[in-house]
């Protein structure tokens, strides 16, 4: 039934944290935010790769369907890297992104060993970043 994961929901409180923390920290790239600022989108997509987005439903949007308790600061998210540990640290260090955790070893989905870091978007959301160790 299922062949791919799509997209996931976000709920902004500031959508001009929530741009910032995702393009400048975390290095992904904002897809319809000139939309989303003229007023002509009503959502901004962070692109995450080719094939997996996370859709943002900006501060003081409501759209339906949503979530049962669709707030932000509910997800916990978990990505892997090609970066190295210490270069995922000096990246939250550079971007005075205080960590929650971490390094810390894990493993990852694939079952390879992975170092982990853990920080939280301007929502509250956990962000996992996983290294190989």
């Amino acid at each position: 039934m299922i062949d791919a994961f799509d997209h996931v929901v976000i709920y902004a409180g500031d959508s001009e944290r929530t741009i910032a923390f995702w393009r400048d920290v975390i290095g992904c790239e904002i897809r319809g935010e000139a939309e989303w600022r003229a007023g002509t989108g009503r959502v901004f997509q962070i692109k995450v790769n080719d094939s997996s987005f996370i859709n943002v439903h900006p501060s003081g949007s409501e759209l339906h369907p949503r979530a049962e308790l669709a707030r932000p600061g509910t997800l916990d998210f978990c990505f892997r890297t090609s970066l190295t540990t210490a270069e995922v640290g000096e990246r939250f260090e550079k971007h005075q992104i205080p960590i929650v955790l971490g390094p810390v070893d894990r493993t990852n989905a694939l079952g390879q060993r992975s170092v982990s870091h853990y920080v939280r978007d301007p929502d509250g959301n956990l962000v996992e970043i996983m290294s190989l160790a």
